[in-house]
């Protein structure tokens, strides 16, 4: 059997989610104490970094900390993006969920009771027709957009389907993050660790009182 990801455990995260926004996007091992300096005001991480012999030591050290942790499936060195490899994922490695760009995965994982968040680049027009087309039969807890600054598309896929989405790719300062969170992003994934730490909440109630 799989891990099974306890209700509270979700809950959790979702409440994080949507009181923090912001998902770290961790690309390199250097970058792990950065997060968890700022682990008050991020509110999971997506580890895209890492291998096989690592990646326990890492997903352990932020569930310490408090922080839920997906693992980008597609980026740990070594790991077979198959039933064996989903297995090791899930009942060794004990992340809360996945982050895979491959449809194919979602159901393999969710048969071991992992969360599930697919990612999707929005290359052309053709590739949001098809992503509402199949929406209806994916089985994904989260839609992550890539890229994010396209808030016209991230405002009509958050109109059109069921599950939250979230958005990353190409931000580089706190205004973007803003624009996408007003498009309808219930929250944005980054590597930059600018943004990690800036306090989203406390800047607009600074603004709104000059």
């Amino acid at each position: 059997m799989g891990t099974i990801v306890k209700v509270d455990e979700k809950k959790l995260f979702f409440d994080r989610l949507s009181n923090l926004q912001k998902i770290a996007a961790v690309k390199e091992p250097r970058h792990i104490e950065k997060v968890l300096e700022h682990k008050d005001k991020i509110s999971a991480v997506f580890l895209m970094t890492g291998t096989i012999m690592s990646v326990k030591g890492y997903v352990d050290l932020f569930r310490k900390e408090g922080l839920p942790v997906f693992i980008h499936i597609e980026k740990i060195s070594g790991l077979s993006i198959n039933n064996e490899g989903i297995d090791f994922i899930a009942n060794y490695v004990k992340p809360i969920g996945i982050v895979t760009t491959k449809p194919g995965l979602i159901l393999k994982a969710k048969k071991h009771k992992l969360m599930v968040v697919q990612r999707v680049f929005m290359i052309d027009s053709e590739v949001y027709k098809q992503l509402l087309d199949s929406m209806d039969q994916s089985r994904a807890d989260i839609l992550e957009i890539m890229p994010s600054r396209l808030p016209h598309i991230i405002r009509l896929v958050s109109e059109n389907v069921k599950m939250p989405v979230i958005t990353g790719g190409l931000l580089s300062e706190v205004s973007h993050v803003k624009e996408a969170l007003e498009s309808g992003a219930l929250a944005v994934t980054t590597s930059n660790i600018d943004i990690w730490k800036a306090d989203l909440f406390k800047q607009d109630v600074e603004y709104s009182t000059l």
